[in-house]
């Protein structure tokens, strides 16, 4: 009695069985993968044998096909060895899979073997059968023989198609385990340790899985499974991920595809110039690639290069609808109050209809940014036109509290906090919402104290929301109330420990006044955890380990961390720590270049004090 074939081998029987050519051989796309192998010459020299060898092909494929597998096994089996084909032996070992038949399918192999010894095509077949077969110790033997037939030069191939053998098996730790003992002889190999990198963080072994596969990369460069690995984990280590990376895309510059997944990994994790700067690259590979744009137009802003963000957008619009970005004449007593110089942004608003293609909530979404940019600039008449663009209907908070910002701008601050006062209501999500809105405009009509109070009226009923309650705290600190902000912090990290803006936030103030150091360090550490290479984690960091007196420890930390973002605040910080170390010039270097992009900056400016310099 034949052994019942396990359901695993026969889906990864049909997985690997393509199509039947026309010449009635079947082809393995793993095992072609593995041997790279042309066909080998055939003893069809003479009209006799070439009839020969097509009587018995389509024997064997006529049984085949009506029924009677058995059959059409031997037949082919027969011309097989008749006329010493590769095709043919494929093809009785794919009858034989189909029929459910693997240790007939092993008997082809060996036959096959015996006459073409050093076949690498018969000897993948022996491996993936074998592999099915779960007779693991003849399948590592196997696979060792493989990979000691293969010639050098395609050694390296032959090793990733055997790693893909075995991801097929649906059984992690078996796999990890084979792959190590059929690799064993290649430790130093990149494709080697790319394969086994695989297989363990299968098995949850992430860290040590990713640390393999960046030694793989660095190893060979234009190695892209590792890469795509590191991206796939980028959040074990973006810092070595990022710089493994630049050297891939040194070596394939035209990967757009991996190079976008680098860009929202690097984003995800607020490393924010990382990012942009690939996402720079991008744009112009891509340049009619809208949503490239739109993600560059996003990074810019959040990194306050207000301008280039405009610029970005504005391409967007041109891309998704050329008429979306025409010259609108200014409209309404809102324009009346255009500056001297406007922005790029004054002169591109449209009254064109949506962009079609485009979600209207998007665009709306991109009239509200770009109207944020131009009042930025402290083009009022431009922020007006674009919001004339979302028109009436638009009636989301974000654009209702960009209407309010305009109308403070134009100086009608009343008008402006009772728009967002008639905001709804009714539930109480939209009761949050309005609170958190409110806040956001006192901010930014600079007055702090009625911030906090708004957001400080709202904490009895979603204080236990660590959102709301972080963005409590933080209006308290910039309201002066630090004590209440520590209070807040500390009711946050306990009832949400993993909370990573609280526990960052909560080092940061600690070590910023220059109390609990440890506990500080204790807690950013833990946010460091959650979010590995978030630059304002890092920042952080760096900050406790210069109070604690660790400067060249800062230092590293702070470098690591203005590399992710070029951020003002972190940038003052590592100036303050090169001072201390005695490196002057760096630091007002350093001090200067953050003041010039945000002079009014409170870290840059607090800095500055503290080493009584003035630009």
């Amino acid at each position: 009695m034949r052994p019942a074939v396990s359901a695993a081998f026969s889906l990864a029987a049909l997985a690997l069985v393509c199509g039947i050519p026309a010449a009635g051989a079947e082809t393995s796309a793993t095992v072609a993968a593995v041997t790279q192998a042309a066909p080998t010459p055939r003893m069809r020299d003479n009209a006799e044998q070439q009839a020969r060898w097509f009587y018995s092909t389509l024997t064997g494929e006529i049984a085949a096909r009506t029924g009677h597998p058995e059959v059409a096994y031997a037949e082919l089996v027969r011309a097989a060895r008749d006329m010493n084909s590769d095709d043919l032996f494929e093809r009785a070992v794919a009858v034989a899979l189909r029929a459910g038949h693997p240790h007939e399918a092993l008997t082809a192999v060996d036959i096959w073997r015996d006459m073409q010894p050093r076949s690498l095509r018969a000897q993948a077949w022996r491996v993936h059968l074998l592999l099915g077969l779960k007779r693991d110790d003849d399948a590592v033997a196997a696979s060792a023989r493989l990979l000691a037939m293969t010639p050098q030069e395609q050694r390296a191939q032959t090793v990733v198609a055997l790693g893909e053998m075995l991801q097929g098996l649906h059984d992690p730790a078996r796999a990890l385990a084979l792959a190590r003992r059929s690799l064993a002889a290649y430790p130093a190999m990149p494709q080697a340790q790319l394969v086994i990198a695989t297989q363990q963080v299968q098995v949850g072994q992430v860290s040590g899985g990713v640390t393999l596969a960046a030694r793989a990369l660095k190893a060979d460069p234009s190695l892209r499974q590792a890469a795509a690995l590191l991206l796939q984990y980028y959040t074990v280590d973006p810092v070595r991920a990022d710089r493994l990376l630049a050297r891939y895309f040194d070596k394939n510059p035209a990967d757009d595809a991996l190079r976008l997944a680098w860009v929202e990994s690097a984003a995800q994790q607020q490393r924010d110039s990382i990012a942009l700067a690939q996402c720079r690259v991008l744009a112009q590979r891509q340049a009619g690639f809208a949503q490239v744009w739109l993600m560059l137009g996003s990074l810019q802003q959040q990194l306050g290069q207000a301008h280039a963000a405009e610029t970005s957008l504005l391409r967007f619009l041109q891309l998704v609808e050329p008429a979306a970005a025409a010259p609108q004449p200014a409209q309404g007593p809102a324009s009346q109050a255009a500056p001297a110089q406007r922005a790029p942004a004054a002169a591109a608003a449209a009254s064109a209809p949506a962009a079609q293609g485009v979600p209207q909530q998007d665009l709306q979404r991109v009239y509200v940014t770009l109207s944020e940019l131009a009042l930025q600039q402290g083009d009022v008449a431009g922020a007006a036109r674009w919001l004339q663009r979302v028109g009436a209907a638009g009636s989301d908070v974000s654009v209702t509290l960009q209407r309010a910002k305009l109308q403070a701008a134009q100086g009608h601050a009343r008008d402006a906090v009772d728009q967002v006062q008639a905001l709804p209501r009714t539930t109480a999500t939209q009761r949050r919402q309005r609170l958190l809105a409110l806040s956001d405009l006192l901010q930014a009509m600079h007055q702090p104290a009625r911030a906090y109070a708004v957001l400080e009226s709202g904490m009895r009923a979603w204080g236990r929301d660590a959102d709301y309650a972080y963005e409590t705290a933080m209006a308290a600190q910039q309201a002066g109330k630090v004590s209440r902000a520590l209070a807040l912090l500390r009711g946050i990290v306990r009832a949400h420990p993993r909370y990573q803006p609280g526990l960052n936030a909560l080092g940061y103030m600690l070590a910023d006044r220059g109390i609990e150091l440890q506990q500080a360090r204790a807690l950013i550490v833990r946010a460091l955890r959650l979010s590995p290479g978030n630059p304002f984690v890092m920042d952080s960091l760096g900050w406790v380990e210069f109070r604690l007196g660790h400067l060249a420890r800062a230092r590293t930390l702070l470098e690591q961390a203005l590399q992710g973002r070029d951020d003002p605040g972190i940038a003052a910080h590592l100036a303050q720590v090169e001072w201390r170390r005695g490196a002057p010039t760096r630091a007002r270097a350093l001090l200067r270049k953050a003041w010039r992009a945000a002079p009014h900056d409170p870290t840059v400016q607090r800095v500055m004090r503290r080493l009584g310099l003035k630009f």
